[in-house]
């Protein structure tokens, strides 16, 4: 389509023109006459847009006029009679030919034909005398349209509202020159914005995304990551900065915090520049921190130990030594062990060595380097503080086991501890044997012991035995080689051998059964009591209706009793009064002189030892080395034994159980061998 105002052509329909905006009318000629059309206005506009001349003469023009004429009077269209001049003629077929071209442009239908007679002729004007006023009328559409957009690039220049002078000046010095066209300066203004905006998003690619952007900002002190600040700050140092250093440290540190990471050479590199500050405490505590986080790492050891032995303090160099264990233990370099050997004392020596031993040992621990040693056994002691301070005499081991703990002191430097384990087990003798098999006899018997089938030629061997039923212990009877005559009855016979180390053999355990008349009597038991007298039963009122009120002696502490305890005088001994339930029971009474009381089976004030010992159960044996007898000794707990006492008295004494409580009956025998005092009593 043409534009008929500026010339402008679209392959397009369009309503308004893109170039100018003039309101564009379609032709229904145009649209009739198809292609060709459309190639003719391409054509013509081509023409008007060079100012160039048509080839197509106005004498030729007009000729095609005629004829077209002459074939549309044949049967197509009428004639029109033209009367007007050549001139005026060409003038107005110039007018009737352009504006019949730019119909057809509209219609965008120009065939492919020059601007010829034939457009004349199709515009209904005579070919003769037109050609100067075509001409002519191509002049000014060109010149009006030379006009027009000398007018529109004025706008681009100046106000919409520039006065008219202004306007003529414009376009008096652009007067004769082609059209040029219009300056988009929104154009401009976007390509602007897009070259900003890639500048800006390189910018941001440069500062956040490389390595050289991170340190430009970390060097500024703004928001950068840690790599950078650890970069910038190793800068710092190497130009003597040891202060800022310091600071791009701490924020790269911080940084990783935040983020979980642990950058041990950055953190290396911090402890130098603290050393490098004189803040070598501040550098110790971050060594401390690195090697307690990453134990393998050598150097922070290195670093702290450095800076304890440059301490000068005696305190500082133990830990030191301290922490050159940890160092091996943790790392395994044996340098760091080498170095702890120089620096420490040596550990104490000890003879005898560690081990096993049968007999008693004594222990002598010394220091070769003439250090002080401190010792212990006990496991959880702190040494040397706790300990106990080594002396030439040596430490005695007796029998047991014995995990000792030993340390070398140099003023505040200790030694790595001597451990070690002595067990001093001595030998258990073997079991002694009885030369008598148990069996049945039907007389009286003897049984000799001897040590077992090993110790027959230790002449240190001792053996305990018992035949009144009770455990041997070291107040038993020792066999002296003479053979020991059993009792009638059931008989146990029970041994121990013990050696010159104390150490005790396994019991021997022979049961005999002596079928020969008298049996033995019965043990002390439930039945036997002092008259009428029942423990925990009677009552006070009903022992003082009997024996009288007594004198009150206050409250007294019985053996075994919680509660509260009453003792009574009288002439003849006391009795101790117990509150059971709100009632006052017996619970002892002793008596002596003349009470006139009895005990049981008849036994009295002023019998003799044999008198009442053969009233009760009596399995003859002999006394111990103490002076004491056992009388027998029952499964079920009761006993009877003799107690000799240290003023040359005796102490018969029998018990039997009652609901876990005891029934006491004592005898007392004075030196002259008769009873002086009988005391029966409850203990619970």
């Amino acid at each position: 389509m043409l534009c008929p105002k500026c010339g402008f052509y679209s392959e397009r329909e369009e309503s308004v023109c893109p170039e100018c905006g003039n309101i564009l009318q379609h032709s229904s000629v145009a649209q009739a006459e198809g292609p060709q059309t459309i190639r003719q206005g391409k054509r013509a506009r081509e023409a008007v847009m060079k100012g160039a001349r048509t080839t197509t003469t106005v004498e030729e023009t007009a000729g095609r006029r005629a004829r077209r004429g002459e074939g549309e009077r044949n049967g197509q269209m009428p004639r029109v009679a033209d009367t007007r001049t050549s001139e005026t003629a060409g003038e107005e077929a110039a007018g009737v030919y352009f504006t019949a071209e730019n119909e057809r442009r509209q219609q965008g239908r120009f065939a492919d034909e020059t601007a010829d007679g034939a457009g004349l002729r199709r515009a209904g004007i005579p070919e003769d005398g037109a050609a100067d006023g075509i001409e002519r009328r191509r002049q000014e559409l060109f010149e009006d349209e030379t006009v027009e957009k000398i007018e529109r690039k004025r706008r681009t220049y100046y106000d919409d509202d520039a006065d008219e002078e202004t306007a003529m000046r414009y376009l008096a010095s652009h007067e004769g020159t082609a059209p040029r066209r219009m300056v988009n300066w929104m154009k401009f203004a976007i390509f602007g914005i897009v070259i900003m905006m890639v500048l800006v998003a390189g910018g941001w690619f440069f500062l956040k995304k490389t390595d050289a952007g991170q340190r430009f900002l970390a060097r500024l002190g703004k928001d950068a990551s840690s790599v950078a600040y650890w970069a910038v700050g190793d800068e710092k140092m190497n130009s003597g900065d040891v202060d800022g250093a310091i600071e791009c440290f701490e924020t790269a540190r911080r940084k990783d915090a935040e983020e979980g990471v642990i950058d041990v050479d950055g953190l290396l590199e911090l402890g130098s520049a603290l050393e490098a500050a004189d803040r070598a405490d501040e550098a110790a505590t971050l060594y401390e921190e690195i090697y307690t986080q990453t134990p393998s790492r050598t150097e922070a050891y290195v670093n702290h130990i450095r800076i304890l032995q440059n301490s000068g303090r005696d305190e500082d160099l133990v830990k030191a030594g301290e922490l050159m264990k940890l160092a091996y233990e943790k790392t395994g370099e044996k340098t760091f062990l080498t170095q702890r050997t120089d620096l420490l004392p040596a550990p104490p020596e000890v003879t005898p060595i560690a081990g096993y031993y049968e007999t008693k040992r004594t222990l002598v621990l010394t220091s070769y380097q003439g250090f002080d040693v401190y010792y212990t056994f006990d496991e959880n002691a702190e040494l040397p503080a706790e300990g106990m301070k080594a002396t030439p005499e040596g430490v005695m081991l007796d029998e047991g086991i014995y995990n000792l703990r030993a340390v070398a002191v140099d003023g505040g430097l200790v030694s790595d501890e001597l451990k070690g384990t002595w067990k001093i087990i001595m030998p258990s003798p073997m079991t002694p044997r009885a030369t008598l098999a148990p069996n049945t006899y039907k007389s009286r018997q003897t049984v000799k012991l001897k040590p077992g089938i090993d110790d027959e030629r230790d002449t240190s061997i001792v053996i305990y035995y018992t035949i009144d039923g009770s455990i041997p212990d070291s107040d038993s009877p020792i066999f002296d080689g003479e053979p020991i005559t059993l009792p009638t009855g059931w008989v146990t016979l029970n041994a121990y051998a013990v050696n010159r180390y104390r150490k005790l053999s396994n019991m021997l355990t022979v049961k005999y059964k002596i079928d020969v008349n008298p049996w033995p009597k019965t043990a002390f038991g439930e039945e036997d009591t002092i008259g009428k007298l029942t423990l925990l039963k009677t009552t006070q009122q009903e022992f003082s209706h009997n024996y009288g009120e007594g004198e009150a002696a206050g409250t007294v502490q019985l053996e075994g009793f919680d509660t509260e305890c009453r003792r009574f005088n009288y002439p003849w001994g006391y009795v101790v009064m117990n509150l059971s339930k709100k009632v006052w029971v017996l619970a002892e009474v002793s008596f002596g002189g003349e009470s006139g009381m009895t005990g049981p089976r008849e036994t009295k004030v002023g019998d003799t030892e044999e008198a009442v010992v053969g009233q009760f159960k009596d399995m003859m044996q002999v006394a111990s080395k103490s002076g004491n007898r056992g009388l027998y000794a029952l499964e079920s707990g009761a006993s009877g034994k003799i107690w000799l006492q240290e003023n040359g008295e005796k102490i018969i004494r029998y018990r039997y159980p009652v609901s876990n409580s005891w029934v006491q009956l004592e005898y007392l025998i004075s030196t002259a061998g008769t009873v002086k005092n009988i005391d029966y009593k409850y203990i619970p």
